[in-house]
This record gives C-alpha cells, sequence and structure tokens, in this order.
C-alpha cells in the first residue's frame, strides 16, 4: 500500500489550513502544511504568527483509495486535479519544498515562476532542494514552485551553492 502513496494539495476552507491539517494528521495522515512565522503589527503589538505560505491549501500524503476519507475531514474543500482527476504534487516539489520549511529560513511568498534557470542546492541546510535561481539588487534567491497550484516561494541563497540542473522535457513528449 505504501507504494501508491502521492503528495495532493487539498484546498481547504478559508483561514482553516491548521485545524484541517490537526484533523487529517489525528486520521493518520501525514501532512505538510507550510506554514511560516511572519512579522504582524497591530495597533498595540508586534508579533511573529505562523502564516500558511499557500493560503488554502494544505498537503497531504494519501493512496487514493483515501480520498474520500480526506474529503470528510472538517474543512477540507477538495483536491486540486484537473476535471474530476485528481493531481499529485511532484516528488521534487514537494522534497525542495520540504527542505526549505525544515530549514527555518525566512521564506517569502512570490509569484509563480515556470520560466528561468532550473537550479539544485549541492550543500548547505538546502541541500538537494531544486529551484529557479532568481538574482536580486545584491543578491540571490532560490526559487521553489509548486506547480499545481501555482505559487511559489523564494529564500536568499548564495550562488555559489547551486548547480544548473539540465533543462527539463515537456511531459508526455517523446
Amino acid at each position: 500500500m505504501q507504494d501508491n502513496l502521492k503528495w495532493y494539495a487539498v484546498r481547504v476552507r478559508s483561514r482553516c489550513e491548521k485545524s484541517t491539517a490537526m484533523y487529517l494528521e489525528a486520521k493518520g495522515f501525514k501532512i505538510c502544511s507550510a506554514v511560516t512565522p511572519q512579522r504582524r503589527v497591530w495597533s498595540d503589538r508586534i508579533r511573529l504568527v505562523d502564516m500558511p505560505l499557500f493560503p488554502g491549501y494544505i498537503f497531504a500524503c494519501f493512496a487514493q483509495a483515501s480520498r474520500v476519507e480526506v474529503l470528510k475531514v472538517p474543512g477540507a474543500v477538495g483536491i486540486v486535479g484537473f476535471g474530476s482527476t485528481d493531481c499529485p504534487v511532484e516528488d521534487e516539489e514537494m522534497i525542495a519544498l520540504q527542505t526549505l520549511l525544515e530549514s527555518g529560513a525566512d521564506l517569502q511568498r512570490v509569484p509563480f515562476m515556470s520560466i528561468g534557470g532550473r537550479v539544485r542546492v549541492r550543500n548547505g541546510i538546502f541541500r538537494d532542494a531544486t529551484g529557479v535561481l532568481l538574482q536580486f539588487k545584491s543578491g540571490h534567491r532560490l526559487v521553489v514552485s509548486v506547480s499545481i497550484l501555482q505559487r511559489s516561494v523564494a529564500v536568499e541563497i548564495d550562488e555559489a551553492m547551486v548547480e544548473t540542473l539540465p533543462s527539463l522535457s515537456v511531459r508526455g513528449a517523446a
């Protein structure tokens, strides 16, 4: 049964990412909430608050046979896909996202990017993460995208830590 486990993006009700993730975890599903601490300012205080990198979505690892059980969880709205077909998140994208989240680095939401030079981090806390390398002012950022959500996150990185990857071929092309 372990062989057919895939990561899926689960669409959740607004501001229900945390509670829906807790319900799914309680049912035994592996979850990636993709939250990061962000500074929030109120009139009387400033606090670090865990905010979702992909508002309205969490990631769950499950077999397609468990689809209905996932959708019955309070807060779950649907599973991202095309038409009536659920589409799993690419393994490479999930590994890169989890690597960035586990690093504790300051992650930022950025516009989705589908073009640019793809790179893999050779060493350091982001080792084996893949993404797009961008140049900003006096530094560089690694942008990790989740294609199925058309969303991206970025982290500052030293250009010397990355290696260029060969161009990806179009899916389904011979």
